[in-house]
């Protein structure tokens, strides 16, 4: 396979554990060290911009693309690499970095830079979803977690990290409500009171190391969707607890369902809509599967699932 020879970076200076001058100096020592030609642009650029930075760099030759930041960052730059023969490598510097903990990629800076520039990287093909024209590749979501993305701001995540979505959480189920949500994929509707639903393509809840179900797979070309009825701190606590002891499927308050083709989204009142990590608008929404369609460097231990 060989180790890459030419390769672009995206980093961005303002994630959530990012020291930008130690970090953009040790990431270019590391390629120096490695002979291995290395382009750093700067996020945030707009995301048509993006596109077309991505597409040059392919015509001209670069083999690896690398998105040095958090779940957003990630996020941005996979949309480009979708269904193209390029390989995402990632350098977790944000303050969740769910995807990355979710592919077994260190969150040590110099053991994800080892992995990136490995001779022989274990290259998986994960499923993406397809909402607009963008793709995404964690999760999307309304309800509960929409509000909590808008109640934490960029400086506190850079000074309290985790605790910054954990304080806003506490704070948020206090105010806990139930929305009347019409669900329609796969040719199948039903209507639900629920104070969160989220379409997920990854396991990771957000907290080491709890996980929504051991059921769910980035490769299996198949989205999972979660109905949260919590209504008080109760049914939040017996959401815990049912992942703890991972007995999803006796918990009264979660109810799981499979996406394989497409799922729409519609409220009676437009509610706010987070994908990625970002809130990106609002209900009504639908998306689209797209079974294994981005390649991504994972972490070497990394084996139960579909490769290349």
């Amino acid at each position: 396979m060989g180790q890459p020879r030419k390769a672009l970076l995206f980093f961005n200076p303002k994630s959530g554990r990012v020291r930008a001058e130690h970090h953009r100096d040790l990431i270019r020592n590391h390629f120096d060290a490695h002979k291995i030609d290395l382009e750093i642009i700067v996020f945030p650029k707009e995301f048509e911009t993006l596109g077309t930075i991505v597409d040059t760099a392919i015509s001209q030759g670069v083999d690896l693309f690398i998105a040095a930041g958090g779940d957003g960052t990630v996020s941005l730059l996979s949309t480009h690499l979708v269904g193209k023969e390029k390989s995402l490598g990632i350098l977790p510097l944000g303050t969740g970095n769910l995807l990355a903990k979710a592919l077994d990629i260190p969150q040590n800076i110099k053991e994800a830079l080892d992995l990136v520039t490995s001779a022989n990287p274990n290259k998986v093909n994960i499923d993406t979803f397809k909402m607009n024209e963008r793709y995404f590749v964690m999760n999307i979501s309304v309800g509960l977690s929409p509000k909590l993305m808008e109640s934490v701001d960029s400086e506190q995540k850079q000074h309290l990290g985790f605790f910054a979505y954990l304080i806003n959480f506490i704070k948020q189920i206090l105010g806990l409500q139930l929305y009347r949500v019409h669900i329609e994929h796969d040719h199948k509707k039903t209507t639900v009171m629920a104070s969160e639903i989220l379409i997920t393509n990854i396991s990771t809840a957000g907290v080491d190391p709890l996980i929504w179900s051991e059921d769910i797979s980035f490769t299996d070309g198949i989205l999972d969707l979660l109905i949260f009825r919590a209504a008080n701190i109760w049914d939040v606590l017996g959401v815990v607890k049912s992942i703890i002891i991972k007995k999803d499927e006796t918990n009264s308050v979660v109810k799981f369902m499979k996406v394989k083709e497409y799922c729409r989204i519609e409220t009676r009142s437009p509610l706010h809509t987070q994908a990625d990590g970002d809130v990106i608008g609002e209900t009504p929404f639908e998306i689209a599967v797209f079974p294994n369609s981005l390649s991504i460097i994972a972490g070497k231990n990394l084996t139960l699932i579909h490769k290349e």
